[in-house]
């Protein structure tokens, strides 16, 4: 069975370098494959203000890092959680282990629509220090709003019986 990690994106600054939150799941991602934890990286998160996609930038840290770019596939069209685990779910081999690579105030929702997409996965987080506790914070305040968007979304796509 392939273990692999889908780093989630988060932001690239507008000079095209990666973000504390981009870098730090980037970090962990090629950590877990440098110690044999996972055996491929699927980079997502797709084009933002900076040009540069987020897939990208998680590439090249997990490249510089040591982690086999053969071992790495850019997926980048994905502009939200739920895009990036649909769009990365076709690059998955048969049967592989997922392992989501996001920042623990993400991670439960992240979670939930993997599971939503037909995904058995868990995740793993890297620890959000030194950032400082305000910042910490706003991360689980915007994420309690994400998750009650998540909610009020897939409500609406049960009583439409969309189905992903």
């Amino acid at each position: 069975m392939t273990r692999v990690a889908i780093v989630l994106g988060a932001a690239v600054r507008p000079d095209g370098t990666a973000s504390p939150a981009l870098r730090r799941r980037a970090a962990t991602a090629a950590d877990f494959y440098l110690t044999g934890q996972v055996d491929k990286i699927i980079a997502s998160g797709g084009v933002p203000r900076a040009g540069r996609s987020e897939a990208a930038v998680i590439g090249e840290i997990c490249a510089q890092a040591g982690v086999s770019p053969s071992d790495i596939t850019i997926e980048d069209a994905s502009s939200n959680t739920l895009e990036n685990i649909l769009n990365s779910k076709p690059l998955l081999p048969p049967g592989a282990e997922v392992t989501l690579v996001t920042d623990k105030y993400h991670a439960f929702r992240a979670r939930l629509t993997a599971r939503e997409c037909g995904l058995k996965a868990h995740s793993v987080s890297p620890a959000l220090r030194p950032i400082t506790a305000h910042r910490i914070l706003r991360g689980y305040i915007r994420e309690v709003g994400a998750l009650a968007l998540y909610a009020a979304r897939r409500t609406r796509r049960i009583i439409s019986r969309q189905s992903l």
